[in-house]
């Protein structure tokens, strides 16, 4: 990235702010993401993937759903609400996550859901995790634990084997505009431990379309305010590394038309209005 003065930047990213602050609320509650549409290289044409997003007459997100090349339903979220405050996230596939070979022609099959519990303030409380078995009994295999800032800002995510130990967790930091800076991972959870993999994230000041969506996440790109442009990522045990970067094309509105990969792969966004 270009070197610019800190106040002169920050003058910028307010301005910025302002103008797409300005732009979101003239949508009103009924804009949203509605698809997205990836493309892989062109010596590949089969990876490309169209996914939906569906709401409900309250603009809640009711299922997410991801076709293939052929256009056929390959993956679907489903959005249950088991009560006020607990939603269930059911992961259906046509083949197994798991399985390094894929059928056509497979139909759906649910084979794993989390339910998450909120607190009165609308912040994640807790994500239990569970796998369904091939005779469709359910196993109970983890948990997620939240806290948080002042700003209500996830600041570590603790994870839990099913006999409720502690079996790792993540710090976060974040900039003054509400985007995840670094993650640090801890799957060592002793007194004193350095993290296993440590990643950093750079971004633009345009609006995050994903979180128009309403996807309780906490996982950087649906949860920060602006788009990565940069993602750093070492591993501390095995001293290797990954440098990510992406480009975005722009509505008028700020928000991205189409996210663009350093290798020539794309995704199109495409919204309500």
């Amino acid at each position: 990235m270009k070197t610019i003065p800190w106040l002169l930047l920050l003058l910028l990213v307010m301005a910025c702010n302002r103008k797409n602050d300005d732009a979101i609320l003239a949508r009103g509650q009924s804009f949203r993401l509605i698809r997205t549409d990836y493309y892989g290289l062109p010596a590949n044409p089969s990876s490309f993937r169209s996914t939906r997003y569906d709401y409900d007459e309250n603009n809640l997100i009711r299922e997410v759903i991801t076709d293939n090349s052929t256009g056929a339903v390959e993956t679907k979220q489903v959005y249950r609400w088991l009560t006020g405050n607990v939603l269930r996230v059911e992961q259906h596939f046509t083949n197994p996550p798991w399985s390094g070979s894929f059928l056509a022609g497979l139909p759906l099959k649910m084979y794993s859901y989390n339910e998450t519990l909120y607190n009165a303030d609308t912040t994640i409380r807790e994500r239990k995790n569970y796998i369904v078995q091939p005779d469709n009994t359910i196993d109970y295999r983890s948990s997620t634990k939240f806290e948080y800032d002042s700003q209500k800002q996830v600041t570590r995510r603790n994870t839990y084997t099913t006999d409720g130990k502690l079996a790792s967790y993540t710090l976060f930091q974040y900039d003054n505009r509400g985007n995840v800076t670094r993650e640090d991972r801890y799957t060592d959870v002793s007194k004193g431990a350095r993290p296993n993999i440590s990643t950093t994230y750079e971004y633009d000041n345009a609006p995050n379309p994903y979180r128009t969506v309403g996807l309780h996440s906490e996982i950087s790109w649906y949860m920060s305010t602006n788009n990565i442009v940069r993602q750093k990522s070492i591993n501390l045990v095995s001293a290797s590394n990954t440098d990510e970067q992406w480009t975005y094309e722009y509505r008028s509105d700020g928000y991205p038309a189409r996210q663009i990969y350093a290798d020539g792969r794309k995704e199109d966004f495409i919204y309500s209005n």
